[in-house]
């Protein structure tokens, strides 16, 4: 988890997070799911939403920076991301972090 956090801004796959783990792809994701209770690309997003919150917040970059710094490629991906996850886009949370 600490090498995903630390790599957000890379394409982390199942195959190259079981590559670092030194586990083959299948095992790897059973052996994730087994100790985390998700998935690995739930557990990748989960991340990602959780860095791109903290920068959104904060107000330092615009939110399509945000979303590359973070991995989720396009605004429109963290958009949606944000939606499931918080009930709101990233400017409804920037706005009331600045209120």
């Amino acid at each position: 988890m600490d090498w995903m956090r630390a790599n957000l801004a890379r394409p982390l796959t199942v195959d190259e997070l079981a590559e670092k783990a030194c586990m083959s792809p299948r095992n790897f994701a059973r052996a994730f799911a087994a100790e985390t209770g998700t998935t690995p690309a739930k557990a990748v997003e989960r991340l990602r939403l959780e860095a791109a919150r903290t920068e959104v917040e904060a107000g330092r970059a615009p939110i399509d920076r945000v979303a590359e710094l973070v991995g989720f490629g396009d605004p429109e991906r963290m958009r949606r991301a944000f939606l499931r996850a918080f009930g709101q886009p990233p400017q409804a949370l920037r706005r009331a972090a600045r209120a």
